[in-house]
């Protein structure tokens, strides 16, 4: 559906998002349905966090692939398009889910796994790229090396 250029990053007007609808939930976590998207830590880094607004405990690190992965493609196919209402590719902000470490570089993203928001509707899935080669486990220190 969309190359990485015609996605949006995380804009400043998606961090006051009040709330995001998981109709079928995450996988792992089926009745976490209802998030807020909050940034974490700087103000002008690239995390937030994804907070279940019925269970806080239940949250998720999340950022745009792009500020550690340029290259990143993601081919978004039409089912997973219509499940959130997206005809699009502007209205649609693409995140991954970031596991940290006991330090900072074990920091790894889950490019299999991208987490896909209308930012029309707030409506948001996690998809899963079967044949994209990606892993959930990518780690982001040997992209940060300079």
């Amino acid at each position: 559906m969309s190359s990485p250029s015609q996605i949006a990053s995380l804009p400043a007007a998606a961090a006051d998002v009040p709330e995001l609808v998981f109709a079928s939930g995450l996988p792992g976590f089926p009745g976490a349905r209802r998030f807020a998207l909050v940034r974490w830590g700087a103000f002008e880094g690239p995390y937030s966090l994804m907070v279940d607004l019925e269970h806080p405990d239940v949250r998720f690190l999340v950022m745009p692939p792009y500020t550690f992965f340029p290259d990143y493609v993601v081919d978004l196919d039409d089912a997973i398009a219509a499940k959130i209402h997206l005809d699009r590719a502007e209205s649609c902000l693409l995140l991954v889910i970031v596991t940290l470490g006991s330090v900072p570089e074990e920091a790894t993203a889950n490019l299999l796994g991208p987490v896909v928001i209308n930012l029309e509707t707030r409506e948001g899935v996690q998809a899963v790229l079967a044949d994209s080669g990606y892993s959930t486990r990518v780690p982001l220190r040997s992209t940060t090396a300079a």
